[in-house]
């Protein structure tokens, strides 16, 4: 068993950059191989398998989750809440790269918690994020040239981000991805304290205050 944590690997973007085509496409490449942890993600919206295979939950079992300390992360976005199960923190113990969808506005939280954190920015032009928005059918041109033009904020000082565009061919995206994700599991371990090192260190055992929050 590997005795260093592993990368909690946060895939961003904006809506249409095909983050979820990209990451199906990383969980076929690595079916069944344990180095690689794709959890499914809690979110108050009904489920599409289309887009992301959630488990979907009302507003009420959302904030039970919250209350009880279900999630290792968890924000508001659009309307809906978004959580990541807490067993996810067992898989980096044992040395698991964790990959998942999330807001870029949870990345300086994420990072002030867990030891090991990158992000894979999926990017593509503002002509391609038009169309892809358009074609899903649910906003018009006019609000996807709007949200295409959004002005992105910057990552927090010392994030380690690595693009991934996905202008073109989705084959060579998720190629360029999954080639991430194995040079990020080969990485040695990151030196300094852990900061599960409070958790071990709560008199109870109980950690549930230090949940991630973020409200966008």
């Amino acid at each position: 068993m590997r005795m260093h944590w592993g990368t909690l690997v946060l895939v961003v973007g904006p809506s249409g950059a095909g983050k979820d085509s990209i990451i199906r496409g990383a969980q076929k490449e690595f079916a069944g191989d344990p180095r690689f942890v794709f959890p499914r993600r809690v979110v108050t919206r009904k489920a599409d398998t289309a887009a992301e295979d959630h488990d979907s939950v009302t507003e009420m079992a959302f904030a039970l989750s919250v209350a009880n300390g279900d999630f290792a992360v968890w924000w508001k976005a659009h309307g809906n809440g978004y959580g990541l199960p807490i067993t996810i923190e067992d898989d980096l113990r044992i040395g698991r790269t964790v990959i998942f969808n999330c807001s870029r506005t949870v990345v300086g939280e994420v990072q002030k918690h867990y030891p090991k954190v990158a992000v894979a920015e999926i990017q593509v032009s503002a002509d391609q994020l038009v169309e892809r928005i358009v074609a899903r059918g649910r906003e018009s041109k006019e609000q996807a040239i709007e949200r295409a033009g959004r002005v992105v904020p910057p990552f927090p000082a010392g994030t380690r981000a690595f693009p991934i565009r996905n202008d073109s061919s989705l084959d060579l995206a998720i190629s360029t991805f999954c080639n991430l994700l194995r040079m990020l599991d080969h990485a040695g371990p990151d030196p300094g304290r852990s900061p599960f090192d409070d958790q071990n260190q709560d008199e109870d055992g109980d950690n549930r205050g230090r949940r991630l929050v973020v409200v966008k």
